[in-house]
């Protein structure tokens, strides 16, 4: 048989929410106390169940973990390589499991702990004695597995579900292979095997005969993203922006909780609430019916009794003009996605009673109406309060690029800003052609032009500002480079200097172009700053070397004595030096011979002594002319000193 999503059995379920809670998880598990989430940097946070604030955070893992599961004493976290444990209370870290294989699922059962592995590897892992143990299971990477006491459920990507018996010393044992539907979403309770699909299918699977006894199908046909069962409730997570709770003992659906703009990724539910992992955070639900908690825990759905089925049409009327009634309060409150909600659930509630109003057609079909002029308008309303708050960013973003020459928005929230606005103009197009006999929707065509012109402004204003930016890091990047490649050339630090001083200047003149406190204006001032330190030390160490000679002589007579005693010596070393055969040795000696000339020449200078200068001249001019080959022997004393 084949349960549908709509029915005159159908309860009017809705959401209250209590709080969202500041997590990117994408895993959950609870104990009596807390709320444990495995997040995406590499956390596993602890909220308190009293008051839903913060309680401890756990990690860093190796890696971001896929799962978290808890006992009474422990929580572990599974990560690819690792299963992470820490105690509870303290929350202190025990240590962690190396895994073999990569872990891409995980659950709890009793002493063990099984892990859901590349290659279709099954791992179980005794807790007490971290005995290890693994099975290829299925060919391909194992993407889901569910156990309880008796049974274990796994799947693999592109294989059909088996369901296997446990075994405590060896493999586990087939005992059943479910359907041909790959990639799927496990679960069960003591009844049933379910099995969710890429369509959004349910499959019901009995565990005595293992034949398929229902097949549950929801009104949209979208992917399942988790599955929570006890019997008699079955809680399902799509990829889009609702779950479903379905009653196992009829194999209908009762009820969906619709979150607008909010994409689940993981379901739970805790008697009356539901925790759900969604692109927003934990968001904490508290499910109701009839503004009472709903236990989804209740061992009987009739629990609450027969009178809350919505068979009566006028049962079915008078809720609709209640949930109008809210709709309407809402919208006067300028609460307008609130009451876009409250006006959907009553559309909802009519359409899922329809054959309990099929004796009152005239007054369901004035309703109808009343309910979608109300929709429509609450959609406006809501719609350009949207617009112009992302306007209101997108000014806010160009006005920093004017006044700043920068923008303190991280690229990735530009980005979403940028998606963000594409998605809203979109709907807001289709919205205004679809409300066209309504007024506000001229006005929201208006405010969409205003929001398009703007956020074509500022991108080109920000495509400039990037183009400022990447000019200047590419001229850091290559000053940078070419300043390594002097150093492992071992260059002179005369030429390293040299080169500084021209990329300062090169520097310079960019950052006269750039606007003050701008992100231009930081690269380059913080690339100067750079080079200024290291041109410096290179001018300090150079001219500490150039004053070493004046440094030698702290006085006249010291300065003349010196001197003196190289003039005395000057026949005799020139003779020692042009009597060499040794080409190379002569040139060598020449040059000492001459810098020390030079050098006692700067001393002459320094301290005045003109005789002493002259004789020094001479000789300099006297040494060179007999060290050159006889046809460069040319030219006067002058040219000689010049020249050298």
């Amino acid at each position: 048989m084949s349960g549908q999503a709509s029915g005159d059995e159908t309860l009017p379920l809705r959401p209250d929410i209590v709080t969202t809670l500041e997590a990117d998880a994408v895993h959950l598990t609870y104990d009596e106390h807390y709320l444990y989430a495995a997040c995406r940097d590499r956390r596993v946070r602890v909220f308190s169940k009293s008051d839903w604030e913060p309680v401890a955070v756990l990690g860093e893992t190796s890696s971001p973990p896929s799962a978290v599961h808890v006992d009474e004493e422990q929580v572990f976290a599974t990560c690819e390589k690792r299963v992470y444990v820490w105690r509870k209370g303290e929350f202190g870290m025990i240590g962690w499991f190396e895994l073999s294989y990569q872990a891409i699922t995980s659950t709890l059962q009793g002493d063990r702990f099984y892990v859901g592995a590349s290659e279709g590897r099954l791992v179980s892992i005794k807790k007490d004695t971290h005995e290890t143990s693994s099975w290829q299971l299925h060919k391909a990477d194992l993407t889901t597995l569910w156990s309880d006491d008796e049974v274990i459920c796994t799947s693999a990507k592109k294989e059909a579900p088996v369901v296997w018996k446990h075994a405590t010393t060896s493999a586990p044992t087939e005992i059943a292979q479910l359907d041909k539907e790959k990639g799927v979403v496990a679960s069960g309770n003591n009844e049933y095997i379910i099995i969710g699909t890429g369509t959004g299918e349910i499959k019901i699977w009995d565990r005595v005969e293992w034949k398929l006894v229902n097949t549950l199908v929801p009104t949209e046909s979208v992917p399942v993203a988790s599955i929570w069962s006890t019997y008699p409730y079955l809680v399902v997570a799509s990829a889009q922006s609702y779950l479903t709770i379905w009653d196992l003992t009829r194999g209908t659906e009762v009820g969906q909780l619709r979150i607008n703009g909010v994409k689940f990724e993981w379901a739970i539910a805790d008697r009356e609430y539901v925790y759900a992992a969604s692109s927003d955070g934990i968001i904490i639900i508290r499910v109701m019916l009839d503004d009472r908690p709903h236990d989804l825990m209740a061992e009987e759905v009739s629990g609450y009794g027969a009178t809350l089925l919505r068979t009566s049409p006028y049962d079915v009327l008078e809720e609709v003009l209640i949930l109008q009634a809210r709709g309407d309060e809402l919208f006067q409150q300028s609460q307008y996605p609130e009451s876009v909600t409250e006006f959907e659930n009553a559309l909802q509630l009519l359409i899922d009673n329809t054959h309990a109003l099929m004796e009152v057609p005239d007054e369901r079909q004035r309703l109808t109406t009343e309910l979608n002029t109300r929709l429509g308008r609450a959609l406006l309303r809501s719609k350009i309060g949207e617009i112009k708050k992302l306007s209101e960013e997108v000014e806010q973003l160009s006005d920093e690029l004017d006044m700043k020459g920068r923008t303190a928005a991280a690229d990735d929230e530009v980005k979403a800003l940028w998606t963000a606005a594409a998605r809203a103009l979109k709907e807001a197009r289709v919205l205004a052609e679809a409300q066209a006999d309504n007024i506000l929707s001229y006005q929201l065509s208006h405010i969409a032009d205003g929001l398009e012109a703007d956020l074509e402004d500022a991108k080109a204003k920000l495509g400039k500002f990037q183009e400022k930016v990447n000019q200047a890091l590419a001229l850091t990047h290559s000053i940078g480079s070419e300043w390594r490649w002097m150093e492992r050339r071992r260059t002179s630090l005369e030429e390293r200097r040299g080169f500084l001083e021209r990329a300062m200047v090169e520097i310079e003149e960019r950052l006269k172009e750039a606007d003050d406190d701008s992100e231009v204006e930081g690269i380059l001032s913080s690339s100067l700053d750079e080079y200024r330190g290291l041109f410096g030390q290179i001018s300090r160490i150079i001219e500490a070397s150039d004053d070493k000679v004046e440094a030698d002589f702290t006085s006249r007579e010291e300065a003349l004595a010196a001197i003196e005693g190289l003039l005395g010596v000057m026949a005799k070393r020139k003779a020692e030096i042009f009597s060499m055969t040794e080409g190379a040795e002569q040139k060598a000696e020449l040059d000492r011979l001459v810098e020390a000339i030079q050098q006692a020449l700067n001393t002459a200078t320094r301290f005045k002594l003109k005789s002493q200068t002259r004789d020094l001249t001479n000789e300099l001019n006297a040494l060179l002319k007999d060290s050159l080959e006889p046809e460069e022997d040319e030219g006067d004393d002058s040219d000689a000193v010049e020249e050298k």
